[in-house]
């Protein structure tokens, strides 16, 4: 019974507290999340925080314009940590979108999209607009209620372990 008490905790643990995972993440951008510019660069970098393997169509950038027009031109160049893309030029002012698909260099998928404005006027704003879907991730709220509930179940095991013992010692 105790092996088995053992085996179901050791098992129990393990998926409670998941090891860590670093993967790449986008750190810089030109143009820059959430920013406003005035005309449409030459070409777009993304800049991360680890180098990428470059796998040929593995990494991809892809920036849509407002009317939905994907402006990138020829293919993406990965070079260590950043990759780019030219642009098609366009007149068109509003939120363009740009999508990114990398492989880190642990192999790990990394998809994410991020929002630029072009306008007639350049007006100051803050980069913290930007989403990013990890292929995975850590929820800081979801892996908390895994450790107090895994911390809670180890306990309530070894309470049960000792009123087990106790109660055999105090039938002899």
């Amino acid at each position: 019974m105790k092996k088995l008490l053992v085996l179901f905790s050791a098992i129990l643990l393990s998926s409670v507290f998941p090891s860590a995972h670093a993967h790449s993440e986008l750190v810089s951008s030109n143009p820059s999340a959430s920013s406003y510019i005035q005309e449409l660069p030459e070409q777009i970098e993304l800049e991360f925080n680890e180098e990428l393997l470059n796998l040929g169509s593995g990494n991809s950038v892809s920036i849509m314009s407002p009317s939905g027009e994907d402006l990138g031109m020829g293919e993406t160049t990965t070079d260590g940590a950043r990759i780019t893309r030219l642009l098609n030029t366009t007149s068109e002012l509003g939120a363009f979108q740009v999508k990114y698909r990398v492989v880190s260099s642990d192999g790990h998928i990394l998809n994410g999209s991020f929002i630029f404005n072009v306008t007639e006027a350049a007006v100051v704003t803050s980069e913290n607009e930007k989403t990013v879907d990890s292929e995975s991730g850590s929820n800081l709220l979801t892996n908390s209620v895994k450790a107090i509930l895994g911390a809670a179940v180890v306990l309530f095991i070894g309470l049960a372990i000792r009123s087990r013992k106790r109660r055999i010692t105090s039938a002899d």
